[in-house]
């Protein structure tokens, strides 16, 4: 009897972002699929984000920094850099494994990131509820000697974290958020499917 052995690896579903595709992929047992992003609204569980170091070549090593602060664990090699680990959540585009992680080092997911944040951060749900996020195009752009993609993205409304996220670790962060209003924020609307 042959061995069987499942492409995709082991552990948490995940999802990436090809830059030089601009393509969204998914982990399946049939390796890496690639997916329209754009078609539906997804699940972000930007407050619990997680940043810290992130090693691909060799091996993928994610180490989170304690409270978020890269000052609290000294950088593990070289070939670490910094990068960031956050939870998705969609049952129309993930299907059976409706929580993925995205875990990336790539600048223009990093910008991404701080971008969606920094946009979630001042709005009163932000310690209670998950923003629903509609992504755009990922335009190209120069970084330095090379080039990334920055993804667009609207936030199109709020929901209770699903059960299926609840599980994960409390907000890793010192400050509390702030209670400010944003148009974003006034959106409930139950109009979209996740």
């Amino acid at each position: 009897m042959p061995l069987s052995v499942i492409q995709g690896g082991g552990g948490q579903p995940y999802v990436r972002f090809s830059i030089e595709e601009n393509e969204w992929m998914q982990s399946s047992e049939n390796g890496l699929e690639a997916f329209d992003v754009k078609s539906a609204p997804i699940l972000i569980d930007v407050n619990k984000v997680e940043m810290g170091w992130l090693k691909l070549a060799g091996g993928r090593d994610w180490q989170p920094w304690p409270d978020n602060n890269p000052q609290k664990l000294e950088r593990p090699s070289d070939q670490h850099t910094q990068g960031f680990n956050v939870k998705l959540y969609s049952t129309k585009l993930f299907g059976d494994e409706p929580v993925r992680e995205l875990c990336s080092s790539q600048i223009g997911l990093i910008d991404w990131i701080k971008q969606l944040y920094d946009a979630c951060e001042a709005a009163p749900e932000f310690a209670t509820k998950v923003p629903a996020i509609k992504f755009g195009d990922a335009p190209k752009r120069k970084v330095g000697k090379g080039s990334t993609r920055t993804p667009e993205f609207e936030i199109v409304g709020w929901k209770d974290r699903p059960s299926e996220m609840a599980g994960q670790s409390e907000p890793v962060r010192s400050d509390p958020p702030a209670a400010a209003s944003s148009p974003a924020a006034a959106s409930d609307d139950e109009d979209f499917v996740i």
